[in-house]
């Protein structure tokens, strides 16, 4: 693919040039390798682009997706508990999730969730409950825990 400085001119002039879907998995390959700064410029392409196709779901993963970069790209162990739970929140929405290795297959949003998570803590994780994943979990009262928990 072009250099982004080439295909954000190329794109601006003839907006059919590449799909959002195609710029989008150009981010992913960017973040893939590492490239956090080039990543970041390819989803705001892709992100463009979308809007122009009117690709509301696609570009609802792509931020997903920025989201999950940015976090990583923070540096450090672990990820910032409030970048995770704005891409938890983000990620109930959706049903699928692009995965953030390559060949970048569509999957369950929160099988590519916890995958991320593993890979970012290096240790494996519980998995990931909500609402939308479980709706028949009903959590207790405060005043149904023992003493020690209601704290």
């Amino acid at each position: 693919m072009l250099p982004l400085r080439v295909t954000r001119v190329v794109t601006r002039l003839m907006p059919d040039f590449a799909s959002g879907k195609a710029l989008h998995r150009r981010a992913l390959a960017a973040a893939a390798a590492g490239a956090h700064a080039d990543a970041e410029q390819w989803f705001e392409v892709a992100a463009a682009r979308y809007r122009r196709e009117l690709g509301v779901e696609p570009l609802a993963r792509l931020r997903v997706h920025q989201l999950m970069v940015r976090a990583r790209a923070g540096g450090g162990r672990g990820v910032d508990s409030a970048a995770m739970l704005e891409i938890i929140r983000r990620l109930n929405r959706l049903d699928q999730l692009e995965s953030l290795d390559a060949p970048f297959e569509l999957g369950d949003a929160r099988s590519v969730l916890a995958a991320w998570i593993e890979q970012a803590e290096g240790a494996p994780m519980r998995p990931v409950l909500s609402l939308h994943t479980a709706p028949d979990v009903v959590m207790p009262d405060a005043h149904e825990l023992p003493a020690a928990q209601a704290a």
